[in-house]
């Protein structure tokens, strides 16, 4: 039987491409409704949405969604909103995949984590890079200990310039700007490869001409780890094209991600990864076929929830990783 999904919050841009895998996999998962409070979102994405779910409804209120036979909740708010509607999610006993970041303030994740774990539910954030084969080649490669002892991680993922006015407006709420928007996707494989950092040092500017003068632009942070340095950068108006990456070093190899591609927009049908081991004449390139975004997390999910296995990410990871995204966009006060 497919899991009977529920969505609340219907904003983001990422639940284009988790309506889209839901309704590509009928087998799998089947989309029961969705809830979002703007009247004016809700249309929106429900008008795109019925050619590929033609039966898709769209309920008024959060509890009116939730009197529906759910398996789970995915939550695709706005940020400052999304913790409220997993909480909803909670309450009634659903398991909740939720849209990264967790939430403006650590303490609001604690509780909320603190709810799911005395209910003994699953809660999965949807850090969707987590499952590109490029990500997993570098982590298996990592676990395997063929880098050797990491000393550096360094994290790259730009946002173009034709989208900046769109971004500047829709980041308003957040201090942090566009660095508190996309540093928790590099923060989140950081934490996965170094650990807890034990200091973080924020660089966070307002470059650009244009305003408004109080939108973070161009953001980079320091995170220092045991034996390791991890560099995260986040600019808003980069003019160069496939231009984010990561990069892996270690005391016997380096993996470099060349071009990580994008959360939610076309991806090349190949990712790149190149690799470097202690005694090899020049880096190998290695390529691997992409897949979809967002069936991976999917998957991931309903295994968890199922019993059928632990989870990759623990509660404790994503609490570390909220902290960290928040000491590091400035937001931790």
């Amino acid at each position: 039987m497919p899991i009977k999904f529920g969505m609340l919050g219907m904003w983001h841009s990422h639940a284009h491409g988790m309506v889209r895998q839901i309704a590509d996999h009928p087998d799998e998962f089947t989309l029961i409704g969705c809830h979002d409070p703007s009247a004016e979102v809700a249309a929106d994405r429900l008008g795109r949405w019925r050619e590929h779910l033609p039966e898709l409804h769209l309920f008024d209120t959060p509890e009116a969604l939730l009197r529906e036979p759910l398996d789970a909740v995915v939550v695709e708010g706005q940020v400052f909103d999304n913790l409220r509607l997993a909480r909803l999610a909670l309450e009634s006993g659903r398991p909740v995949m939720l849209e990264k970041p967790a939430g403006e303030r650590l303490d609001d994740f604690r509780r909320l984590v603190d709810l799911a774990q005395r209910k003994h539910l699953h809660v999965q954030m949807i850090y969707l890079f987590r499952y590109m084969p490029a990500v997993q080649e570098l982590l298996a490669r990592v676990r395997r200990g063929e880098l050797g002892r990491l000393y550096e991680f360094r994290g790259r993922l730009p946002k173009d310039r034709a989208s900046y006015d769109q971004y500047a407006a829709e980041l308003q709420p957040y201090p942090g700007g566009m660095f508190f928007e996309m540093a928790g996707h590099l923060i989140d494989l950081l934490v996965a490869l170094l650990g807890s950092p034990r200091q973080i040092t924020p660089f966070l500017a307002h470059h650009h001409t244009r305003p408004p003068e109080t939108f973070i632009d161009n953001g980079v942070a320091i995170l220092s780890c045991d034996h390791a340095w991890g560099i995260v950068e986040v600019p808003s108006f980069e003019a160069a094209p496939h231009s984010r990456r990561i990069e892996v070093y270690g005391t016997e190899g380096a993996c470099v991600i060349p071009h990580l591609g994008s959360g939610h927009l076309p991806n090349k049908d190949v990712q790149v990864v190149e690799v470097f081991r202690a005694g090899q004449a020049d880096w190998e390139p290695i390529e691997l076929p992409n897949r979809p975004l967002q069936i991976s997390d999917l998957r991931e999910f309903a295994a968890v929830v199922a019993g059928r296995k632990e989870p990759d990410y623990t509660l404790e990871h994503d609490l570390i990783v909220q902290e960290s995204l928040l000491r590091a966009a400035g937001m931790d006060r």
